[in-house]
């Protein structure tokens, strides 16, 4: 070694770079390492060194200095002080940082919609960098900090801005693994890095509510093993999951850009905490999986598959559906399913209970103005009472019951009692009440019919007095009178 030729320092714990002395390792990365440091007036900072230092590395290192000093954008954290030396080998080149918590800090004890609420902003931040013509390149979960109550934007090393020279080999894959858009693997050097970061934000997004950090290969799919409704049953997913697969698409022009990625998030955050525009968007969903090439006015099932699957698809979406019976009151119907009666069918509600019938038709209805109005209706095929002593009809109507195992009824009481001709209940016993005739009605949860009162009460089973047609003719009134009432 020259006489004259300065002695790099170590990195290790008590070290002094410039005024600032390192205190405890905060990570490392393939280049460097980050660590909390103190300057002489016992202030706390971040610093990052670069250790592992070629040609490459050293220039990105210069870039993400250049990024960090120079741009003003709420959510990307300043530099504050750097060391870039001519000679990378006689000293670390370093800078500082305000320090922050890793992104798992602002995960912990929150839900899914806590978590996204986050994204908004940091995806604000995205879009000005992208209005600069910055791409960072190397979104994940790791590069995402959480700072003064909200998240920042860490690591700019693979950066790309107007007047940076791009150093990426042609052979030369950039991004993080788990989160990198496909064309990032396969030419790099020429990708749009806009649309690989719109890429890259999604799947973070899906890493930080699933908890999965590996993330997943190719194009978000909903109705697979990546689809988030298995995980997050109780959300509205329809909106995010479109997001989701539009923004990692393989193809980057069908990705939507960040402002649009924007707008399409804060809506589906909205949908979900407001539960009237949610409950009526998901009846309007359930309407076009029916019906996808458009949606009829009226249309008829009257075979009992059918009737079931139908019936199954109002019933899936927790809280979506209101169940006017025919002698009055309602209910919500949680699934759908045949009973061990030939031909008849089971409405599960509640925890445990079932309303089991003979289906003679569903009927949809449809006025072509708020999808609140729209309907199903369930008119019941007539059939005999049981003959159990001890089990009454209600006006002729239905039976209520015990039904000790599929198909074997007995009265009421043995539910109370848990006793059936002496012997506790098999575990697969369930009160029933079981429909001779009549007509049943589903509206969604929020419709303005379950609120009409009065003369017109929804609850006094007014629909099961009134014929087919009379029914579709009262519920188009009251969805024309509701229309004009609102342009008014």
């Amino acid at each position: 070694m020259s006489p004259n030729k300065k002695k790099r320092l170590k990195v290790q714990k008590g070290a002094k770079f410039g005024k600032y002395r390192l205190v405890d390792k905060l990570g490392s990365g393939g280049n460097g390492d980050v660590w909390k440091v103190s300057n002489d007036e016992h202030d706390h900072y971040a610093m990052k060194i670069l250790k592992n230092i070629d040609p490459i590395s050293y220039q990105r290192f210069k870039a993400e200095v250049h990024v960090l000093s120079t741009i003003d954008i709420d959510g990307v954290l300043k530099v504050l002080e750097s060391n870039l030396p001519e000679d990378p080998k006689s000293e670390f080149p370093w800078f500082i940082l305000e320090i922050a918590e890793d992104f798992n800090v602002y995960q912990k004890d929150k839900d899914a919609l806590e978590i996204v609420s986050g994204f908004v902003p940091l995806a604000k931040s995205l879009e000005e960098l992208h209005k600069e013509n910055i791409s960072h390149r190397d979104i994940k979960p790791s590069n995402i900090l959480f700072y003064n109550g909200r998240l920042f934007f860490t690591d700019f090393g693979l950066v790309k801005y107007p007047t940076r020279e791009d150093i990426t080999p042609k052979t030369r894959d950039v991004g993080a693994k788990f989160t990198m858009a496909p064309e990032m693997r396969r030419y790099a050097d020429v990708a749009d890095g806009k649309k690989a970061d719109v890429y890259s934000f999604a799947k973070t997004i899906w890493i930080a509510i699933t908890g999965e950090e590996k993330g997943f290969d190719g194009q978000y799919i909903a109705n697979s093993v990546l689809g988030l409704k298995n995980y997050h049953k109780s959300l509205y997913l329809t909106k995010l999951d479109q997001l989701l697969a539009e923004a990692t698409d393989n193809d980057e022009n069908v990705r939507p850009t960040i402002t649009e990625f924007i707008s399409r998030l804060d809506e589906w955050l909205k949908l979900n905490k407001d539960f009237k525009k949610r409950n009526v968007t998901e009846w309007f969903e359930i309407q076009q999986i029916l019906f996808p090439l458009g949606s009829p006015k009226h249309a008829t099932w009257t075979d009992l598959d059918s009737i079931i699957g139908v019936l199954n698809e109002v019933a899936q979406v927790k809280a979506l559906n209101h169940m006017f019976y025919p002698t009055g009151g309602g209910n919500t119907i949680t699934a759908v399913s045949k009973a061990k009666e030939d031909g008849m069918l089971a409405l599960h509600v509640g925890d445990i209970g079932a309303e089991i019938l003979k289906p003679k038709k569903l009927t949809y209805e449809s006025f072509g103005l708020e999808p609140s109005w729209n309907y199903f209706r369930l008119e019941v095929e007539e059939t005999t009472a049981i003959g159990i002593p001890g089990v009454g009809s209600f006006k002729g109507t239905f039976q209520e019951m015990t039904e000790v195992e599929p198909g074997v009824y007995a009265t009421y009481q043995c539910w109370d009692n848990n006793l059936y001709q002496g012997k506790p209940l098999p575990p697969l016993a369930r009160p029933i009440s079981r429909f001779m005739n009549g007509s049943f009605v589903f509206f969604c949860t929020t419709s303005p019919y379950n609120n009409l009162r009065g003369e017109y009460d929804a609850y006094n089973g007014q629909h099961n007095t009134l014929t087919e047609d009379q029914f579709r003719e009262f519920i188009k009134q009251g969805a024309e009178y509701f229309a004009t009432k609102k342009l008014a």
